[in-house]
């Protein structure tokens, strides 16, 4: 089977859903499947250093990546136009990954056109949250646009049951398939209690792209007022974003008196990301809104446990597996949650190992793509009968 892969940048430097869609071919690959992935050469404001319009071989992964037309964040390309045209007909299922993105348009319409099933994966844009930022502009895009995609999609790509949910509302929920995405856990990372006294802090750690929906000033604040006479407490924020909200949070901090307590450590990946999840003590992500949330995942699966938001989908996974501590977005609820992190580093140890064992039983990258490979198997064998019958 041969299944191609669309999405409008695959630099990880851009968020979860790129660092998941090289993990899913990957996976893929693994199993058999002829997977091919097509995006631009986007990576952040600027560009990755990669040949354009040309087969690039990675763990068994053909990436083509195309140019953009003009910069921006809607990544307009005319040569992945031309390429998705011209060879969409040639796969047996096509993946779209995005909407309100200029990658989607070709993606799922070449492929109706070919005509080639297609999978559509919203990437938790069809939630009210985000519908409703920048109303003026996501509405009529959507009417004029995305709708008619969601309408010929085959299948409807969800990761979470909160993201059917915001499926369903919208009519689409018959198309819906929850298929989570998976995180690599090895073996059980060892940790050691922390002395609940003295010197050493309570080590928190953000781990994220750097945008308002993840609340970040909420936590800082919260931090700022979470009183706890046993130890002290220290935030790592890891990620990256737009430089001049970079700079804002870095004010914020300042602000509060926090200069000495959280460290700003820019973009991780390889082994300075697996030693900064190593390093600490508990992980924290107080968000708005996340569809599923790659970093709450790749986080449990290092043996940490989570504070987390109700809107961060895992959330769920989360609090029934006592992972972790789900609590309300505000900051009174942040700061308690944090206080009592502090306060019992024993409880902490337990709900990593707890939060382990979730990401090997239920966020794996080979159940994940198991049920995906069986999802193209059965689009595929209905496109064919279709055909058939035509």
């Amino acid at each position: 089977m041969r299944v191609l892969h669309v999405i409008p940048s695959a630099a990880p430097i851009d968020g979860g859903p790129n660092v998941a869609v090289r993990a899913m071919a990957r996976g893929l690959a693994r199993s058999g499947i002829e997977v091919t992935v097509a995006a631009t050469n986007a990576s952040g404001p600027n560009s990755l250093d990669v040949p354009v319009d040309t087969p690039l071989i990675d763990d068994g992964v053909v990436f083509r990546y195309f140019a953009r037309s003009v910069p921006g964040s809607w990544k307009f390309s005319w040569p992945m136009t031309r390429w998705l045209w011209t060879n969409a007909r040639a796969y047996d299922v096509v993946h779209v990954h995005a909407l309100f993105s200029y990658a989607t348009i070709p993606g799922c319409r070449a492929a109706a056109r070919a005509p080639v099933p297609y999978v559509l994966r919203p990437l938790g844009t069809l939630s009210g949250w985000s519908l409703n930022r920048r109303r003026w502009k996501k509405r009529p895009y959507y009417a004029l646009l995305e709708r008619s995609h969601l309408a010929m999609a085959s299948a409807i790509h969800v990761t979470s049951e909160a993201e059917a949910e915001d499926v369903a509302r919208l009519g689409y929920g018959d198309r819906a398939r929850v298929i989570p995405l998976g995180v690599d856990a090895g073996e059980r990372p060892v940790r050691r209690e922390r002395a609940a006294s003295g010197s050493e802090p309570l080590r928190l750690l953000f781990l994220s792209r750097l945008h308002e929906v993840k609340n970040v000033p909420l936590l800082l604040r919260a931090l700022a007022n979470a009183t706890t006479a046993c130890r002290p407490v220290t935030l790592t924020v890891a990620g990256d974003g737009d430089p001049r909200y970079r700079g804002y949070l870095a004010t914020v901090a300042d602000q509060l008196g926090l200069h000495d307590r959280v460290a700003f450590v820019g973009h991780v990946a390889g082994e300075t990301k697996e030693r900064i999840l190593a390093e600490a003590d508990c992980f924290v992500l107080p968000s708005a809104h996340e569809n599923f949330g790659m970093a709450v995942a790749e986080a449990l699966a290092a043996g940490l446990p989570a504070i987390v938001t109700p809107n961060v989908a895992l959330s769920r996974a989360v609090q029934a597996a006592g992972a972790g501590v789900v609590t309300e977005a505000t900051e009174a609820a942040i700061a308690s949650a944090i206080e009592w992190a502090a306060e019992h580093p024993a409880a902490l140890l337990e709900m990593g190992d707890r939060a382990w064992r979730l990401a090997r039983r239920e966020l794996s990258w080979d159940t994940t793509c198991v049920r995906l490979a069986a999802l193209y198997d059965e689009l595929a064998v209905g496109q064919r009968r279709e055909s058939r019958r035509a």
